[in-house]
């Protein structure tokens, strides 16, 4: 396909040629006064003007330039065409010339428009500029470099122009001058090289629009006819790609093939871009009557901001279309973003899925020690919790969840990207505690993120001293980790005495499971004494490869195995003198024992080979 799609441009552009009328600067003996201008859709359509310079001041010294009046009975994209063929000459958008300049001078806020088209009247599609400065010249870039390559950017003739696309209405005429288009070199955008990751889960999990590893449903069209995009059907290594370029909008329909997605859990997609700063995805319901407009149409739309040059796995529960309130007559899907008329996007494995079955925590995890009054405990069983104002705020990404484990209180937070936990109305000094602590259970977190903040003297956020810092770990999946990190790691966090905010994040994002108990501050962080070793304690063979054997004089009530982050990796309570444990299942590396006894902790250090 991307062969011949060359191939072709190269016969176009050698048999096309390139021949362009420009600048298009309004003077004598220059460029577009002597055209032949056409005004259209501004009701009774007077004539494009060329006049005296209204300002002839800096930027903008020209002595003529053109005059347009956007009627207040014509239509919000009221412009002028120049003559096809015969004006701006023929050529072909490409490195050289894909950024425009226009010069304008307004006596309103409002956008300016440019487009180009075709013999055949393809076109391009109008790209959109607002103007900053009112009575004054300003010269506004339209970039171009998204459309090179596509077919309506070949074998150019026209450019149009709508000096006041004001879709919320006029009160009265409005008077543009514009001035000064030149055409100059532009950057060539990169492309994908590598295809997307290929899906693995179940197809009895999956109903999938578009990928190679799945059986495709029936779709009506991949580009409705009201779209403003471009439409390429390509390879990336040979995995077949959606590419949209100069997109503002575009409609993917099912109408006569509706789904029925009442089963699924997630929507998901990959996504690629050069320039898309913000893209969107809107699923759209025709209900029980099949049919566009019946009443009971419903849809929601959704926003990313993608990474730029690499893949995006866009994966979000069904559940946050919340105004899809219907889901078994799935019609229409729209895509859509900005830069708008210029975004590029490589679109792959769009699908509909059940979210996977994960394993849950069934014992709780173990039970702080520490004194109370070495303590200030946000989450726990174990001590008094101070206050909190919400476990969730309103700006969280993720669903929370009371549940209990082994009789244990445990928060479970689903769908996670972020979450938001305050203290705003109950400020936190954490001046005088050394560590922050908590447990995590997860089936699915491959990283987890935690930050404080501190809102600082004032008590207020964004008063000026607020202070943060956000430390990361890998988890250990399907088992407690207990992490207990000290506050001095928190840099950024130079003031400790307002802590208001606790913020956890996670990847994948929007689909991550978490369960967390025992979040507090503490004073003497224990599990910094790994070399500590007490003399009624034995720990043989070590290094150890599959087990090991623990002894002790006095009875052994718990262990709990850390790693060198601090995480609990491995726990058991029991009460005896000598203990067998199995660490076959975990990686080689070193490890702090923790043996309980007699209420007292004692550590000793392990090596895994």
């Amino acid at each position: 396909m991307k062969k011949i799609i060359t191939l072709g441009l190269s016969l176009f552009t050698f048999g096309i040629g390139y021949s362009q009328n420009a600048p298009i600067n309004f003077e004598i003996g220059g460029q577009g006064a002597n055209w032949t201008w056409t005004t259209f859709e501004n009701d009774s359509n007077p004539v494009l003007e060329v006049v005296n310079n209204p300002s002839a001041l800096s930027p903008n010294t020209s002595s003529k330039v053109a005059k347009f009046t956007a009627l207040q009975a014509g239509r919000p994209w009221a412009g002028c065409e120049s003559l096809k063929g015969s004006d701006i000459g023929t050529f072909t958008l490409s490195a050289s010339n894909s950024i425009v300049k226009i010069m304008v001078y307004k006596s309103v806020i409002s956008d300016v428009g440019i487009k180009f088209a075709t013999d055949s009247g393809a076109s391009s599609g109008e790209i959109k500029v607002a103007n900053t400065k009112t009575n004054e010249w300003e010269e506004l870039t339209f970039d171009f470099s998204g459309k090179i390559g596509e077919p309506s950017s070949t074998g150019i003739s026209q450019i149009i122009i709508f000096p006041d696309f004001n879709l919320s209405g006029r009160t009265t005429n409005v008077i543009s001058y514009f001035d000064n288009i030149t055409f100059s070199a532009g950057n060539a955008l990169p492309e994908p090289t590598v295809a997307a990751q290929t899906p693995t889960k179940p197809a009895t999990d999956v109903i999938s629009l578009f990928s190679n590893a799945y059986t495709n449903v029936n779709i009506d069209t991949w580009r409705t006819s009201w779209s403003a995009a471009t439409l390429t059907d390509m390879q990336v290594d040979s995995n077949d790609v959606k590419k949209y370029s100069g997109l503002d909008f575009v409609g993917i329909e099912m109408v006569q093939n509706q789904i029925n997605i009442s089963a699924m859990d997630l929507f998901e997609f990959d996504l690629w871009t050069p320039n898309s700063t913000t893209f969107k995805f809107k699923l759209v319901d025709f209900g029980a009557d099949g049919a566009f407009g019946g009443g009971d149409d419903k849809d929601h739309e959704l926003s990313v901001t993608p990474t730029l040059n690499g893949w995006n796995h866009i994966s979000v529960p069904i559940a946050n279309f919340t105004g899809l309130t219907s889901k078994s007559n799935i019609a229409q899907l729209i895509f859509a973003s900005v830069p708008s008329g210029t975004s590029i996007v490589y679109i792959d494995n769009i699908m509909f899925s059940k979210a996977p079955v994960y394993a849950e925590p069934t014992v709780a995890a173990p039970t702080p020690t520490k004194l109370a009054a070495d303590v200030i405990s946000l989450f726990s069983n174990a001590y008094n919790n101070v206050t909190v104002d919400t476990w969730r705020t309103s700006w969280s990404a993720a669903t929370l969840n009371e549940i209990q484990v082994a009789s244990n209180d445990v928060k479970k937070y689903s769908a996670l990207d972020f979450v938001g936990i305050e203290t705003v109305a109950n400020q936190i000094n954490a001046s005088t505690m050394d560590s922050f602590e908590f447990d995590l259970w997860t089936p699915n977190s491959t990283t987890f993120k935690y930050k404080l903040v501190d809102f600082g003297a004032d008590g207020a956020f964004g008063g000026g001293d607020d202070k943060e810092h956000e430390l990361t770990l890998t988890p250990t999946l399907n088992a407690w980790n207990h992490v207990a990190v000290s506050l001095a790691d928190f840099t950024g966090l130079t003031t400790k005495s307002n802590i208001a905010q606790l913020v956890f994040a996670s990847v994948p994002s929007g689909t991550s499971i978490v369960y967390i108990d025992n979040v507090l501050f503490s004073k003497k962080m224990q599990t910094g004494l790994a070399s500590t070793k007490t003399e009624n304690v034995g720990v043989f063979p070590n290094p150890a490869n599959k087990s090991f054997t623990i002894t002790s004089a006095n009875a052994i009530q718990e262990i709990t195995i850390y790693n060198t982050l601090g995480q609990a990796v491995l726990s058991n309570s029991t009460n005896s003198n000598n203990i067998n444990v199995d660490i076959a299942t975990l990686p080689n590396g070193i490890y702090t024992i923790k043996a309980t006894i007699n209420g007292v902790d004692t550590f000793n250090k392990l090596v895994k080979e």
